[in-house]
């Protein structure tokens, strides 16, 4: 998993590459969140953490309030493992953070690393 942080304007900027696949934003529109609950250890009374990154501070929101929604679903599906979702925030100009979707469970995708990016060219003379 790979998030564009070019502070450049582009069409890339802020976007999150998921293995071959790249999410765009589009600010007030589509965004998207990355939801995560990570553990440490093996332990039964390891208290996890969420994780929330997205490519806007509403984006944030929204995982937050996915999250309370739907902890019981979570908890049963996932019990104490670790785990990554890929959120879709909604046209968030008009309905704020309460349109959310599901992309996806992209934990694989997130715990496998990304080949390195190609070597940019240089201009050195050797």
């Amino acid at each position: 998993m790979r998030v564009n942080v070019d502070p450049e304007p582009g069409p890339d900027r802020g976007a999150f590459q998921i293995g071959p696949e790249r999410y765009r934003m589009e600010p007030g529109v589509t965004e998207y969140v990355m939801l995560a609950r990570l553990t440490a250890g093996e332990r039964r009374e390891t208290r996890p953490v969420f994780l929330f990154c997205g490519q806007r501070a509403i984006t944030n929101q929204a995982a937050t309030r996915y999250l309370a929604r739907n902890h019981e679903r979570l908890a049963r599906k996932h019990g104490s493992n670790s785990f990554v979702l890929l959120l879709k925030v909604i046209n968030s100009q008009a309905y704020g953070p309460d349109v959310v979707e599901l992309v996806g469970d992209v934990t694989k995708a997130a715990q496998t690393p990304l080949p390195a990016p190609a070597a940019r060219g240089s201009h050195r003379a050797d």
